[in-house]
């Protein structure tokens, strides 16, 4: 009777340790939905504030800007990620919304080639294969050819955007994994022309410029320059301490730092 007791005691104390090695339960939620664009280049900080936050369950999904502004004010989610400017029908006084990074999308060709820049419309028909020909825009005789990127590229996605409006291009005859790659078949081709980021727009190619608007940090930040692109957070009514946490990281150094070294240009 004795050792039973004992091994009942025993067990009863090894129970009592076992519970107080359970990790804690998760305190908050942290719903970030909206721009599928946008998610791609943001997933880094989303990881890296959970992992400051290890007892808070955050979930960032894509799904579109208008579906993340329409489920924020529905308090759905906690934050909504906008790649673009807000329309006036989402807007409200309710609604505050921070922008955390620009993407700026330069296009490039050879040094050789006689362009020197092109109005938005002309790289629209260009790219959607209304224009041919280098002559219909000023240049020389040759038929043109984008080097394309990846369909998984976060740049292509941008151009594909802003350029056409999420379309696909016409003029597509090679694809290029990489910016050193796509500059060595424009410098092969002066016919050919490529899209590169802010980073990746250096001497080796020529950058063209876009309704007059050189590339630049400069014109990037004040809009100025048309292939720019803006990317917000945005919270709704009173958020919670959790959701304006998260976007006082997306602002801070360490944030804006791994926006930019996903390509983007920091506001910060």
């Amino acid at each position: 009777m004795e050792i039973g007791r004992l091994t009942r005691g025993a067990s009863l104390a090894l129970g009592l340790l076992c519970l107080t090695c359970k990790p804690p339960p998760l305190e908050e939620t942290l719903l970030i939905a909206g721009s599928s664009t946008m998610k791609l280049y943001i997933e880094p900080v989303v990881s890296a504030f959970a992992a400051k936050n290890p007892r808070a369950s955050i979930v960032c999904e894509g799904g579109g800007a208008a579906a993340g502004a329409i489920a924020l004010k529905r308090e759905a989610i906690d934050v909504a990620m906008i790649g673009r400017e807000l329309y006036a029908e989402e807007d409200d006084d309710n609604l505050r919304d921070f922008l955390v990074a620009r993407d700026g999308v330069a296009i490039v060709v050879s040094k050789e080639n006689l362009i020197t820049g092109l109005t938005m419309k002309q790289l629209a028909d260009i790219a959607s294969g209304a224009i041919t020909t280098w002559k219909e825009v000023g240049g020389s005789d040759g038929q043109i050819t984008l080097v394309d990127r990846p369909t998984t590229s976060q740049l292509r996605k941008s151009f594909m955007d802003l350029v056409l409006q999420g379309e696909e291009p016409t003029h597509a005859a090679t694809t290029s994994k990489s910016y050193e790659e796509m500059a060595q078949v424009i410098q092969a081709n002066t016919n050919a022309f490529g899209y590169v980021s802010y980073h990746h727009a250096s001497a080796d190619l020529k950058v063209l410029l876009i309704n007059g608007v050189e590339m630049s940090r400069a014109t990037m930040l004040s809009g100025r320059y048309p292939l720019t692109r803006s990317f917000y957070l945005a919270v709704y009514l009173k958020p919670s301490g959790l959701a304006e946490s998260f976007v006082t990281f997306a602002l801070s150094k360490e944030g804006q730092a791994l926006l930019v070294e996903k390509g983007l240009l920091a506001v910060y």
